[in-house]
């Protein structure tokens, strides 16, 4: 007996040396959480592409915490999947690049502008700003990163980029100009406060078995979060050590700016993100 209990209790050591694991890919939203990396019982696991890495799971009713754009979690929860909004972690991530001053949104108006991930909440959300603004801008789709290098050599007059891909392309070309901020667009039109963009989402078992854990996650989380607005120092060190995306200190800074990282949970969170798919419901 006192063996078969030694085993047990070796067994629920190990399952317990990481009670959470958090899905994220290396992007804004996930720096708040950076300092409990691997600590504090939260195990972080990157991913690069959340259609085929993370829906998957989610189908299969893999435990875990996943850090995913919103859009994508309420159409997932609208198929069915039993999921759980744990949070907004982001109220509006993009901006316009542009090679010449802009000085309004309408000033696109059959212009030509590049936008990344056909179909991405990115995609979705211009299209809403366009329609709603009466114009229609000339729209090639390429992968993010190719907007990136196509706007940094000048081959492009206009780019949709999320942060940190925009401050990037602006400190590898100082002639480029933000022109458009979407969190200020979107404001205008709507009765948000801004973009709820990307959220944390569990699956409803994982939240009560797990209860408890996610409690002190999320609490860590905003606690981290007022200290980066104090000092962001710590987690911009901590961003180049984890991050593709090699921006200096200062470009960090710059882009933290237009992060707009937050962490909305309960009955606020989930009604923002309810309106926020209503208002997009109507783009096609």
């Amino acid at each position: 007996m006192k063996k078969k209990l030694t085993i047990l209790l070796s067994l629920a050591i190990s399952i317990n040396i990481f009670a959470i694991d958090i899905y994220t890919p290396k992007a804004p939203p996930s720096i708040p959480m950076l300092p409990m990396k691997d600590k504090d019982k939260v195990k972080v696991h990157y991913y690069q592409d959340v259609y085929t890495e993370i829906t998957p799971r989610l189908i299969k009713n893999k435990e875990g915490i996943y850090m995913i754009p919103t859009n994508l979690g309420e159409n997932l929860k609208d198929k069915g999947l039993k999921l759980k909004l744990l949070g907004i972690t982001s109220q509006g991530l993009i901006s316009i690049i542009s090679n010449k001053e802009i000085n309004s949104i309408k000033d696109l108006d059959s212009k030509s502008i590049l936008i990344g991930a056909q179909g991405s909440s990115p995609d979705i959300i211009s299209k809403f700003l366009f329609q709603k603004n009466n114009i229609a801008p000339n729209i090639t789709y390429r992968s993010t990163s190719e907007v990136a290098k196509l706007m940094i050599i000048q081959k492009g007059d206009n780019a949709v980029l999320p942060e940190p891909m925009a401050t990037l392309v602006l400190e590898k070309n100082p002639k480029l100009i933000r022109t458009i901020v979407y969190k200020d667009e979107w404001e205008k039109i709507t009765s948000l406060s801004g973009l709820p963009q990307v959220g944390l989402y569990t699956t409803s078992k994982y939240n009560k078995t797990h209860s408890k854990e996610i409690k002190q996650f999320i609490d860590q989380y905003k606690l981290n979060l007022i200290d980066l607005r104090k000092d962001p120092v710590k987690f911009i060190d901590l961003a180049q050590e984890n991050f593709n995306i090699k921006l200096s200190d200062r470009g960090y800074i710059e882009s933290i700016k237009y992060m707009n990282l937050t962490l909305i949970d309960g009955k606020e969170g989930d009604k923002l993100v309810k309106e926020y798919i209503k208002i997009l419901g109507i783009i096609k």
